[in-house]
C-alpha cells in the first residue's frame, strides 16, 4: 500500500491503514466512529425494553450487565437506565449489547 488513496489490497492492509487514521482522531471522533460501527453491526436487532439484560460498553472500556430499568426519549436519542447491582448508569442506545 503506496498511497492513502489507493484501497488497500489486503484486509490486513485495511486495517492498518484503520489504525493510523484512528490514531489521528480526536476523542470525540472516536467515540462517534465506535459508535457508528455499534449501530452498523446491531441494525437488525431490536430496541431494548425495561426488563430486558443487557451488556453495556462504558466509554472506559469497560462492560458490565445489568437490567433495563427505564427508557427515555431525548432529542439525541434514546437513553437507557441500567442497573447492576448497587451501580445504575444512563447510557445511550449505541453502548447497549443485547444478550
Amino acid at each position: 500500500m503506496t498511497s492513502p488513496l489507493v484501497m488497500p489490497e489486503t484486509i490486513q492492509d485495511l486495517v492498518e491503514w484503520m489504525r493510523i487514521e484512528i490514531c489521528k482522531m480526536s476523542e470525540q471522533e472516536k467515540f462517534e466512529f465506535r459508535r457508528g460501527v455499534r449501530k452498523a453491526f446491531r441494525m437488525r436487532m431490536t430496541t431494548p425494553k425495561i426488563g430486558d439484560t443487557v451488556l453495556v460498553e462504558l466509554f472506559n472500556g469497560h462492560k458490565i450487565q445489568g437490567v433495563v430499568k427505564a427508557v427515555y426519549d431525548s432529542v439525541s436519542g434514546k437513553k437507557f437506565q441500567v442497573c447492576s447491582g448497587d451501580i445504575t448508569v444512563k447510557v445511550e442506545e449505541g453502548q447497549i449489547i443485547l444478550k
